[in-house]
């Protein structure tokens, strides 16, 4: 049985975390905090936790508490942190002083960053600078060895998840004319906001509206760029004389969850439509939840919301200058694939299990 705690248990990814978790027989879920709702039984915070689960009888019983550094070293062996920026890394340690092995799958942004002076750049003063370089940037479907073997892994942002996916592949095998810089858009459901209260994310604002924010400034661009960067000096291409330019504009569209990304790529001359469609297919072999489309009309955030799954389609245009254009676009949950249900799907890694196990397949349909 794996003991499993949740910190900052009340925002959308700690709900979707104890909602998923609470159906597999092999979980117990030891402790959940929450600063506003602490003495709240889950029933009384949520009547989505009102029928118990026959699985895990003891859900709707389940209090939150303040957090409890004690407590939650007592009783955990995986701990999950949903918390803002610079609020994990400051409780981790007091954990970590009392419970050494437990693992820890950090949901915000405390640890994404290679480079601390990018992340506070960006997030202001690190909690636990001497604790950085002890994490895996947790990106499933690419990193699953390097996370099977780690004690903490830093879940990706979600825009990241929707980007890096379908990018990274290509990075690593040269064939990105960088010369051109990758440009981004990703459109996303409203719930990537989180649970707080902004007047720009009521129904009245948002609803019959779209828009772009945080055009030249969003925090998952540097994140984004940093790993493409990384991937891009272990390429083959990494001698090229230009060194990758991202350009990525987020937008906000009036649903409830779901990221749609497309990305604009320059390919290096003589890249072909099936050497692509060979290295995403090579590259994604076995993965549970990667899918390669053939049609990029296909790619639709309505067939992946609720689950864990990323879809990915492209279509290539030839320059004639020589070289291709292609155009990729991916499609994911941000609350699933893009939080709570890869952050499982990391545990799983890490506890040795299959990286599928236990994560729920759901079906909007229509």
């Amino acid at each position: 049985m794996i003991r499993v705690s949740i910190v900052g248990a009340s925002g959308y990814s700690g709900v979707y975390l104890i909602q998923a978790l609470s159906s597999r027989p092999d979980v117990s879920i030891s402790v959940i905090t929450s600063n506003s709702n602490a003495g709240k039984k889950l029933p009384d915070f949520s009547p989505l936790f009102a029928k118990k689960n026959p699985e895990n009888s003891l859900l709707s019983e389940i209090v939150f508490s303040l957090f409890d550094a004690d407590l939650i070293a007592g009783s955990s062996d995986a701990v999950f942190f949903c918390l803002p920026h610079n609020e994990s890394s400051k409780l981790m340690p007091d954990i970590l002083k009392k419970n050494k092995d437990v693992k820890i799958i950090d949901i915000g942004a405390d640890f994404r960053f290679d480079d601390l002076s990018i992340y506070e750049k960006y997030y202001g003063k690190h909690g636990a600078p001497e604790m950085n370089t002890d994490f895996v940037y947790g990106l499933s479907d690419i990193f699953y060895n390097k996370i099977k073997n780690s004690q903490f892994t830093a879940n990706p942002g979600c825009y990241p998840t929707g980007a890096l996916l379908p990018i990274l592949p290509l990075v690593f095998k040269g064939c990105i004319d960088f010369s051109s810089p990758v440009i981004i858009d990703s459109l996303s459901g409203i719930s990537g906001a989180g649970r707080g209260l902004k007047t720009q994310n009521l129904f009245c604002e948002i609803e019959n509206s779209a828009k772009a924010y945080n055009v030249w400034s969003h925090r998952h661009l540097p994140e984004i760029k940093e790993k493409i960067e990384k991937a891009f000096l272990n390429s083959p291409a990494k001698q090229d004389k230009f060194m990758p330019d991202v350009i990525f504009t987020p937008h906000v569209i009036p649903v409830s969850r779901g990221i749609l990304t497309t990305v604009y790529l320059k390919l290096n001359e003589g890249i072909s439509r099936k050497n692509i469609a060979g290295i995403y297919e090579n590259f994604y072999f076995g993965s549970p939840f990667v899918s390669i489309l053939d049609n990029i009309e296909d790619c639709d955030i309505k067939n992946v919301v609720y689950s864990n799954n990323c879809h990915i389609a492209f279509e290539m245009r030839e320059e004639d200058g020589g070289g291709s254009m292609v155009k990729i676009v991916s499609a994911i949950d941000n609350l699933g694939k893009g939080a709570s249900l890869q952050a499982i799907q990391n545990m799983n890694l890490m506890f040795g299990l299959e990286p599928d196990f236990g994560i729920p397949q759901y079906s909007p349909y229509p």
